[in-house]
C-alpha cells in the first residue's frame, strides 16, 4: 500500500499546479503577441517559494507547470513540443532559483533583516534575467519571433517575472513562516482606503498621466510598511499590483501602457521590502536591548544578594543556635526524669528545624560555577545514557531523538558529567521549542571529529528556531524565551564548552536551529606528553 504521506505530497503538488494555473490565468492581461509574456507574471514567484519551502519534492511540478498553464489557458498555441521545451527551460530556472535561495543560510523567509530583502531582490532579478534569456533564445531559433524583437521580448519577459517574484514570493514565505501575523486594527481600514483612493487618483485624474502620479502610491505603501512591517508591505504590494492591472485596463485599454508602469512598480516593490525589513530590524534590535537590560537587572539583583549574605547567615545561625540550646535542655531533662520538659524541648527543636528549612528553601542558587574533572571518557556511551534517559519520554511527545556518532570517534579527555549535562540542556531546549508549536519533530545529535583535530557535537532540530531578537552570537545568562525558563541552559553549555578550550555556535532560522559545541580532542597520549 502507498504511504499516506505520499498521497499528501501528491495532493500538495496538484494544489501547486492549480495555484500556478490560476495565477497565470488572472495575470494574463495585455500579452505580447499572444505569448505568455505579460506585464505581471506571478507564477515564477510561486514556483520559487514552493521550491524553497518544499525542496526537490516540487521539482517535477515546477518543471511541467508552465506547459500545463499554456495548454489550459492558451491552448498550446506554439505546439506541444515547443511548449514542453520552454516549460523545462523556464521551470528549471525557477527550480534553480528556489534551491539557491534555500542554500543561503543567512536568508530568513520572515524578512527580519535588510539582507533578506536584498537577497530576495538579487534572486528575483538574476532568475528573471536567465529565464527571459532562455525564453528568447528558444523562440528565436524556433522561428517564433524575429531577431528585431529579441530585446523587446526579453525586456518584457524579465520585467514581468521580476515584479511577479517580488510581489508573490515574499507573501507566500510570510504566510507560511511568519508567526504571529500583526493584527489589523481600525486604522488598517483607513490604509486600505488610502491605497484605493491613490489608485483612483493615479488612473482617474485626466489632466496628468499615470506616470506623473505613480509616485503617490509610495505614500500608502510606506505608511503600511512602517506600521505592520514585512507582512503589511507584502499585502499592500499585492493590492497595489492588482489595482494597477485593473486601472491600466480601464485607462489605457488596448494600449500597452501597463508595461512601462511595471518598471516603476519594481522600484515600488523594492522600496516596500527594504523599508519594511528596516522596521523589522529595528524591532529586533529593540527587543535585544530589552533582553540585555533585563539581564543587567538580574545581574544587579544577584549582586545585591551577595550584599545581604551576612543577613542570611544570621538568619540561619539563629535556628542553629536554638537547636543546640534545646538539645542540651532535652538531654538534661532526660537525666532528671522531667519528661514533660523533654517533650516541650523536642517540640521546640522541631519548630526550629522547620524554620531553618524554610530559610534555606527561600534562597535560590542562581548560578553554580563548577570545576572540571577530566578523565578518559567514551562519548558514545555518554550519549547512549542520555538516549535511554530522554528517548522514551520524547517519543511519547511525538519527538524522535537520533544519536549519530561516527564509527571511529576517539576516546576523549574531558569532564564527562558536565559534557553530558551540556548536551542534555541542548536536547531539552530543542524539545521545548518543538512542543511550543504544537507538533512533533526530530532532534539529531551528531558527533564527529573535524579535520583540525577537534570534536564537534551538534544538536539540530526542526522546530521554529530562536525568536527574532535573540542574540545567537553571545547568549546572555538569565535571558530566556520560555515563560518558566531560567535562561541558563545555553549559557551553561557555552561555559562548559569554553572551559574545555572550545566554543559554542548557534545557527537559527524558521526551519529549525542548530547548536554546535566544538572541543579540542585531548587524548590520553597528549596528556602524558605534557
Amino acid at each position: 500500500m502507498i504511504d499516506a504521506r505520499v498521497y499528501r505530497r501528491i495532493l500538495l503538488g496538484c494544489a501547486f499546479l492549480a495555484a500556478y494555473v490560476a495565477l497565470d490565468y488572472v495575470s494574463y492581461v495585455k500579452p505580447y503577441r499572444g505569448l505568455g509574456i505579460t506585464p505581471w507574471n506571478p507564477p515564477p514567484g510561486l514556483s520559487i517559494a514552493a521550491v524553497f519551502l518544499g525542496g526537490w519534492f516540487y521539482a517535477p511540478f515546477v518543471l511541467i507547470a508552465p506547459a500545463v498553464a499554456d495548454l489550459l489557458i492558451r491552448g498550446a498555441a506554439l505546439g506541444a513540443k515547443l511548449e514542453l521545451i520552454l516549460s523545462l527551460a523556464i521551470g528549471s530556472t525557477y527550480l534553480a532559483g528556489g534551491l539557491a535561495l534555500q542554500r543561503i543560510a543567512t536568508f530568513d523567509p520572515r524578512f527580519r533583516f535588510v539582507r533578506d530583502a536584498i537577497t530576495m531582490i538579487g534572486v528575483a532579478v538574476s532568475t528573471a534575467l536567465v529565464a527571459s534569456a532562455l525564453y528568447v533564445v528558444i523562440l528565436l531559433y524556433s522561428g517564433t519571433i524575429f531577431q528585431t524583437e529579441v530585446v523587446a521580448v526579453a525586456w518584457r519577459a524579465a520585467v514581468g517575472d521580476i515584479i511577479g517574484i517580488l510581489v508573490v514570493a515574499p507573501l507566500v514565505f510570510m504566510a507560511v513562516t511568519y508567526r504571529p501575523w500583526p493584527k489589523p486594527d481600525a486604522l488598517a481600514f483607513v490604509q486600505l482606503l488610502a491605497i484605493f483612493g491613490t489608485l483612483a487618483i493615479v488612473f482617474g485624474y485626466q489632466d496628468a498621466t499615470a506616470f506623473q502620479l505613480f509616485y503617490l502610491l509610495f505614500l500608502p505603501l510606506l505608511w503600511i510598511a512602517l506600521r505592520y512591517g514585512p507582512p503589511g508591505a507584502a499585502v499592500a504590494l499585492l493590492l497595489i499590483q492588482i489595482g494597477l492591472i485593473i486601472g491600466a485596463e480601464i485607462r489605457f485599454g488596448p494600449d500597452p501602457g501597463l508595461g512601462a508602469l511595471q518598471v516603476l512598480m519594481i522600484a515600488l516593490a523594492i522600496t516596500g521590502l527594504i523599508v519594511s525589513t528596516i522596521v523589522a530590524e529595528r524591532e529586533d534590535t529593540a527587543a535585544r536591548l530589552r533582553d540585555q537590560q533585563a539581564s543587567i537587572n538580574r545581574a544587579l539583583r544577584i549582586r545585591s544578594a551577595g550584599e545581604v549574605a551576612a543577613t542570611i547567615a544570621h538568619e540561619i545561625n539563629q535556628p542553629l543556635t536554638a537547636l543546640s540550646t534545646y538539645a542540651g535542655i532535652a538531654a538534661k531533662a532526660m537525666e532528671d526524669g522531667r519528661f514533660d520538659l523533654v517533650t516541650r524541648a523536642v517540640a521546640k527543636i522541631k519548630a526550629e528545624s522547620v524554620r531553618a528549612n524554610e530559610v534555606l528553601q527561600g534562597i535560590r542558587e542562581l548560578l553554580r560555577q563548577g570545576t572540571l574533572t577530566k578523565r578518559t571518557i567514551d562519548l558514545r556511551s555518554k550519549l547512549e545514557e542520555l538516549e535511554m534517559l530522554l528517548g522514551e519520554d520524547l517519543e511519547k511527545k511525538g519527538i524522535r531523538l537520533v544519536m549519530l556518532v561516527e564509527p571511529d570517534f576517539p576516546l576523549l579527555k574531558a569532564d564527562g558529567v558536565q559534557l553530558q549535562q551540556a548536551v542534555h540542556n541542548l536536547i531539552v531546549n530543542s524539545a521545548e521549542a518543538i512542543l511550543e508549536v504544537g507538533r512533533g519533530g526530530t532532534i539529531v545529535v551528531n558527533v564527529a571529529a573535524t579535520g583540525d583535530d577537534d570534536a564537534r557535537i551538534e544538536v539540530q532540530d526542526d522546530g521554529p528556531g530562536f525568536p527574532p531578537g535573540f542574540d545567537v552570537n553571545e547568549p546572555a545568562p538569565f535571558t530566556t524565551t520560555k515563560p518558566e525558563g531560567s535562561g541558563l541552559g545555553l549559557a551553561v553549555a557555552r561555559s562548559i564548552a569554553e572551559a574545555h578550550g572550545g566554543n559554542l555556535t548557534i545557527v537559527t532560522s524558521s526551519r529549525g536551529s542548530r547548536v554546535a559545541m566544538k572541543l579540542p580532542i585531548e587524548r590520553e597520549a597528549d596528556e602524558q606528553d605534557r
